[in-house]
């Protein structure tokens, strides 16, 4: 089976990332991009029948059009799961440093494991920061985007987590609001992360006007 995109000229989220200019530093973009990833993620989980676990959500799996419209992509790795399993047992895949904790170590995937690789793809996409970096060893937490930024929310500095102008131009309460979401998302208890679909919800809760 083959998946058939229309040409996406905005090449994929890594490379808008880490190459995006200061006129692309916008809570609107940065919302719409969030958003359109967990819609499609709460498709897959929530309204395919069996459902589709994707494994592998990353900035290079997202690709974007010339209007920042963002479509999930790469199903190489994804894995169905019947209506009544809630989990399934299989060899870890995925890229290291979006690997749920709890797949990594038991070989068990869940819907679970997509919203944890979500949250580092927020976390990622606020700070212009990779999943590992070895810039976070001055913090004392290891190279682990989502321990890094934990301490920082922990610590009442939620400011020093956005990329370069975001947080001036941006209202604070929302960005702080996704940022509690990222962090939730990737919290390593399962029960404690949300679904997709509470995530859609959250974001159009704080959706720009």
């Amino acid at each position: 089976m083959f998946l058939i995109y229309n040409y996406l000229p905005g090449g994929n989220l890594e490379s808008f990332i880490r190459g995006r200019s200061a006129a692309t530093v916008q809570w609107k973009i940065l919302h719409k991009i969030a958003f359109h990833i967990a819609r499609a993620l709460a498709y897959l989980h929530d309204q395919c029948a069996p459902r589709i676990l994707h494994r592998d959500v990353k900035p290079s799996n997202i690709l974007l059009d010339d209007e920042f419209n963002a479509y999930l992509s790469d199903f190489g790795l994804a894995r169905l799961l019947g209506t009544s399993e809630t989990h399934a047992t299989t060899g870890v895949a995925g890229t290291f440093g979006y690997v749920a904790p709890e797949y990594a170590m038991t070989c068990r995937v869940s819907e679970k494991a997509d919203v944890y690789s979500y949250g580092v793809v927020l976390l990622e996409l606020m700070s212009d920061k990779k999943a590992l970096d070895p810039s976070f060893s001055s913090q004392e937490n290891g190279f682990n985007i989502v321990s890094w930024a934990s301490l920082l929310l922990r610590h009442g500095r939620a400011k020093e987590v956005f990329t370069a102008g975001l947080w001036e131009s941006s209202p604070h309460d929302d960005l702080v609001e996704m940022l509690h979401l990222a962090i939730t998302c990737t919290d390593d208890t399962l029960s404690t992360r949300p679904t997709m679909k509470s995530v859609v919800q959250r974001l159009r809760q704080i959706r720009p006007s």
